[in-house]
């Protein structure tokens, strides 16, 4: 894939703190409608990395390109166009809330929003989450869904996604990532982040392996 048609294009990336680097060396490319699995073992930086990528947390090293803007620069324009589904720690579902606050609080922050924006995403995933339902009393992989289609509301270029493995068995994780897919059938360009790659196999696009500290 030339660089020109990456949605996101990263090359020798790395978030270096004080105490040591977050993680170093990225270096992918990922077109429109691409799907991104990022994968390593705790503390490797995937969380970071998707943030990065959405703008939120500024590189140390390498260059990375999202949408055709380069950040930090840019970093402002590109939150815009970045949705977060999930970054754990920083990004999250609240348990005590339900579906339905969930969908109000977004489309609160939206502001002109389709009324159908939800059952939209709903559909595009093939997710069916009950309105009612607490957010804390959904099984993970449907958890999952509802942070996944909340993010496809914003209808965003790229999206991130933290942990689509948390809780969730092979088979789980296999019908997760078809629904990572078939939003990516919407246009967008989506990294996901998990501990174990083979059960992206056949969905992901490309694979960014992190190693451990």
């Amino acid at each position: 894939m030339e660089a020109a048609e990456a949605v996101v294009a990263a090359r020798d990336l790395g978030v270096r703190t004080r105490r040591g680097w977050i993680y170093s060396g990225v270096t992918l490319s990922a077109g429109r409608g691409a799907v991104v699995a990022v994968a390593g073992p705790g503390g490797s930086g995937r969380t970071s990395l998707l943030l990065t990528v959405a703008g939120r947390m500024k590189p140390s090293t390498g260059s990375l390109t999202v949408c055709g803007m380069a950040l930090p620069g840019a970093a402002a324009k590109v939150r815009a166009k970045a949705a977060v589904a999930r970054a754990t720690g920083a990004a999250e579902l609240e348990p005590e809330l339900r579906v339905r606050d969930h969908v109000r609080e977004r489309r609160l922050i939206l502001g002109r929003t389709p009324r159908d924006a939800f059952g939209r995403a709903c559909e595009a995933i093939g997710a069916e989450l009950p309105a009612k339902a607490l957010v804390g009393d959904l099984r993970p992989s449907d958890a999952t869904r509802l942070a996944l289609a909340l993010a496809l509301m914003e209808e965003p270029d790229v999206l991130v996604l933290d942990d689509l493995d948390d809780g969730a068995d092979g088979a789980e994780q296999h019908d997760l990532w078809d629904a990572v897919r078939r939003a990516a059938g919407t246009g967008v360009t989506v990294l996901a982040a998990v501990t174990e790659p083979s059960p992206a196999d056949g969905f992901a696009d490309v694979l960014v392996p992190l190693g451990g500290k």
